[in-house]
């Protein structure tokens, strides 16, 4: 009889500890998927820096098609602004979102009209539209610390009307 409340007691306590962990990884998911919504709406879409520093470490990196092109608050804010003055009616839509631990992968659309200098380039006035796919991860207390954004760069220069130029071989 001892054994069986023994059994019972563990078997108890054993759903309770997994029902506290199911809902801390659900916390983690939801707070996690929050800040890369408050992210993309806040500072791409709404051109609001102020959440770049409530949302990233201190020491937070981005990434694009691997190279490195922020590293931090500063730099991040730099770089949004300069797409921001390319594409002043830019607007980035989250397709999708998958979590999994301290990472957050998403599926995007961009969109905008090329209205101001982009990089080297002069405004050509011409809309834009490309897909892509970030890699957001996360530290501890549920800060961005990294983001590795791919997406055909070609492409949107093509839209705006660049093309390649063979190289020259001789």
């Amino acid at each position: 009889m001892k054994s069986v409340i023994l059994l019972s007691l563990l078997l108890v306590t054993g759903l309770c500890g997994c029902q506290n962990v199911v809902k801390e990884a659900t916390v983690q998911k939801d707070q996690q998927e929050a800040a890369v919504r408050v992210y993309v709406d806040s500072c791409w879409n709404q051109h609001n820096m102020l959440m770049i520093r409530e949302l990233m470490t201190n020491d937070f990196k981005r990434n694009l098609n691997g190279i490195s092109v922020a590293n931090g608050h500063m730099e991040l804010e730099a770089y949004i602004k300069n797409f921001i003055r390319a594409f002043p009616t830019l607007r980035i839509k989250v397709d999708d979102m998958i979590q999994k631990d301290q990472q957050v992968i998403t599926t995007w659309s961009f969109e905008g009209t090329n209205t101001g200098e982009f990089a080297e380039y002069l405004p050509t006035g011409k809309k834009a539209k490309v897909s892509g796919v970030t890699l957001f991860q996360f530290n501890e207390e549920g800060k961005i610390l990294r983001e590795d954004t791919y997406y055909n760069e070609l492409y949107l220069l093509q839209q705006l009307g660049y093309s390649l130029q063979p190289p020259n071989m001789e």
